[in-house]
């Protein structure tokens, strides 16, 4: 294909059609003879002053003009000639000065291709999208040299057009002979690569920065990763490298130190981006090894009941009941969330005009704090119990309302089992008041801690003889008056009581070099947030050092067997019997025949009310009023009105991102995938091979 075209060069005898240029002072037509006038007296003794001044070779500029039918058919001879000339001299070369300045380079002038004008257009539409004035500055000056050479090449009296052309742009925008050099550079530049140039600023030889030495740019890294998200900020990088990376590297800068602005670049060149904080997938906590492994355990157990859920069509999300076997009960999965509404959750995009703001209230106003259920067979489920300025919704009220919504359920799926599935929260996860918690004993008997159930000793008891045993985790009440512990009566025993009926005290004791296991260690007592930043710090130490070395891996990654004599409650808490302690609410709803399941962390695509909740506030923000009797007459007829099908929806994409884990994907991969397919309930085969092609091309 010729993607090149030859365009005839108008006579001299041919009438001059005035081409409209922009609304430039300069370079409007009433002004053209003028500049025309003032150009013409430019000769060539005063360019010779001006040794910078280019004249960029007519034949590698790319014309807007559109080509006709009749010049594609190959003029092979024309069309080479429009090639670029790779003989051309370099414009940065003083030696070819003198060929730049040739007034006869415009001889053999070719019209420019028809590329060059529409990557112009699409650059400026760009960089008007992301308000970038520099670049629009220069691609206005490119667009407006472009249609004032083309307006010369049709005046036959106008010699050397790439250069009037140039300096008549240059100078409308109150430049000189050098902006119209760079003019000319560019038109090369951009029809070559279809973009501008990167920019030079702050990269010149003579300003280094401090990020290029290794060891600087080393710390900054360890200092940035060892940071949780969030808490990066160009001070306090600009702190860390003034009062301690310099310091302790000991470079000599005198009295010189990094400002925050230099700070924020170096953010930049690192990757970082400041951007605004949005409800998502916190991909960090996401990808957390123990995260993954607790999703697939998870999904393993969903997987397991697939074939005792009711199925809908993609087509019109009709259900389409199970094939049940002998024995077999229909598994309903009811979802549960809470959500708040507050009377001044509004709009926060709004159309206005001249730039005039609605005014609205200060704060979000009162709160609506809703807990609700919903199945993807009928919807909503029950009436949602609303507190309004009542305090937080906590385990209580929860247990209370699960009382009250399993007759219900049951009334309308009879012989059916529910899945009831929360999210990780402290109320979901409380646990009965004498449950076994290690964190809530003590060393000694007696004291405050609390009374707990009795148990049985696990079956991985050191001591065959034990297993199988009941344990008592308190002492009797009733005691003859002859035993030493009949003062303690009724008391909690303690912790190093209990090891030692089960007979792991003087193993441990052992293991511990003869000493008494203490309390609580050190590493138990780190927060959470601790024990992250201790993992991101070694993880940085360990690419610091171009080494990963396994013995210097996150405690999380671990196993806990390695750590089970560091601490009496860690070795409680490892107990069989105390991993598998269940909460009030799981305990309550299997005892009445169902199913409970709490959702991972970090994973609330799995929970389809949060979609739910989304579609309600979209609607409630278009109709509040700002205050607290329209707020709470809205909020129960818009849970109400969502449509069954629209619940269907939110059900339908749950199973996706469920069945996109299970196929190994991550968060980023899944989120696409999810989106891809949204008539379906599972990802097609046809996209995991598109995936397994891109991760490996051979």
């Amino acid at each position: 294909m010729n993607y090149f075209t030859a365009i005839p060069k108008p006579s001299r005898q041919q009438p001059v059609t005035p081409i409209p240029v922009d609304p430039v002072d300069s370079l409007s037509p009433e002004n053209v003879a003028s500049n025309e006038v003032q150009l013409g007296e430019l000769d060539s003794s005063e360019w010779e002053d001006e040794p910078n001044i280019p004249v960029l070779p007519a034949k590698s500029l790319v014309s807007i003009v559109p080509a006709s039918p009749d010049n594609t058919a190959g003029d092979s001879e024309d069309s080479d000639k429009s090639q670029p000339d790779e003989g051309a001299p370099d414009i940065n070369s003083p030696a070819d000065a003198a060929i730049w300045l040739d007034p006869t380079a415009d001889d053999e002038y070719e019209p420019p291709r028809v590329a060059v004008g529409v990557t112009v257009a699409e650059l400026i539409k760009g960089a008007n999208k992301h308000k970038s004035f520099a670049a629009l500055f220069k691609l206005n000056a490119v667009r407006n040299y472009l249609e004032l050479l083309q307006h010369y090449n049709h005046v036959p009296n106008i010699k050397n057009p790439v250069t009037r052309a140039s300096l008549g742009v240059a100078k409308a925008v109150g430049k000189g002979p050098y902006f119209a050099k760079l003019i000319c550079r560019l038109v090369r530049y951009i029809d070559r690569f279809h973009t501008l140039p990167p920019s030079r600023a702050g990269k010149h030889q003579a300003h280094p920065s401090l990020l290029n030495n290794e060891r600087i740019h080393q710390a900054v890294h360890r200092f940035l990763t060892v940071q949780g998200a969030g808490e990066i900020s160009p001070l306090k990088l600009q702190r860390e490298v003034n009062q301690t990376i310099i310091p302790v590297i000991g470079l000599d800068l005198g009295k010189s130190t990094i400002s925050e602005n230099t700070a924020r670049r170096w953010l930049i060149k690192l990757g970082y981006q400041n951007t605004t904080v949005k409800k998502g997938v916190y991909v960090d906590g996401h990808e957390h090894p123990n995260v993954v492994a607790l999703c697939k355990q998870f999904l393993a157990r969903i997987a397991e009941g697939d074939h005792l859920r009711t199925e809908y069509d993609d087509d019109n999300l009709e259900p389409i009941p199970p094939t049940l076997g002998d024995g077999e009960c229909r598994h309903v999965p009811i979802h549960h969330d809470k959500s708040i509404f507050r009377s001044n959750e509004l709009q926060q995009r709004v159309w206005v005009k001249d730039g005039k703001m609605p005014l609205c209230k200060k704060g979000q106003g009162k709160a609506i704090h809703v807990s609700d259920f919903i199945t993807e067979e009928t919807g909503r489920l029950t009436l949602s119990e609303q507190q309004n300025a009542d305090g937080w919704w906590n385990c209580e009220r929860l247990l209370k309302q699960v009382e009250n919504v399993l007759p219900l359920f049951e009334r309308m799926y009879p012989g059916a089992v529910a899945e009831f599935f929360f999210d990780q929260s402290s109320a979901h996860g409380a646990f009965a008041p004498d449950a076994l918690n290690a964190k809530e004993m003590n060393v000694s008997p007696g004291g405050k801690q609390r009374r707990m159930h009795s148990t049985v000793i696990p079956n991985d008891n050191p001591n065959p003889s034990l297993r199988g045993r009941v344990q008592d985790m308190c002492f009797p009440e009733h005691l003859h008056p002859s035993d030493p512990n009949y003062a303690r009566r009724g008391q909690a025993k303690g912790m190093r009581a209990v090891l030692e009926e089960w007979g792991l005290w003087e193993i441990l004791t052992a293991q511990n070099g003869g000493k008494e296991l203490r309390l609580e260690c050190s590493q138990c007592k780190m927060s959470q947030k601790a024990r992250d930043a201790q993992a991101r710090s070694t993880a940085a130490q360990s690419l610091s050092d171009d080494a990963e070395d396994e013995d210097q891996a996150p405690e999380d990654n671990i196993a806990p067997s390695a750590l089970s004599a560091c601490c009496m409650r860690r070795v409680l808490s490892l107990q069989a019997d105390f991993l598998t302690e269940k909460p009030r609410l799981q305990t309550m709803i299997e005892e009445a025949g169902h199913k409970c399941y709490f959702l991972p962390k970090f994973h609330c695509e799995l929970n389809p009310i949060e979609m739910y909740w989304g579609w309600v506030k979209i609607r409630l923000r278009a109709l509040a009023d700002g205050t607290f009797p329209t707020a709470k007459r809205l909020v129960p007829e818009l849970l109400d009105a969502c449509p069954v099908k629209v619940i269907r929806a939110f059900y339908r994409k749950t199973w996706r991102y469920m069945d996109s884990y299970r196929k190994g994907l991550d968060a980023k991969l899944a989120e696409f995938a999810v989106k891809k397919y949204r008539s379906h309930h599972r990802i097609g085969a046809g996209f995991m091979m598109d995936i397994h092609v891109m991760h490996n091309p051979e």
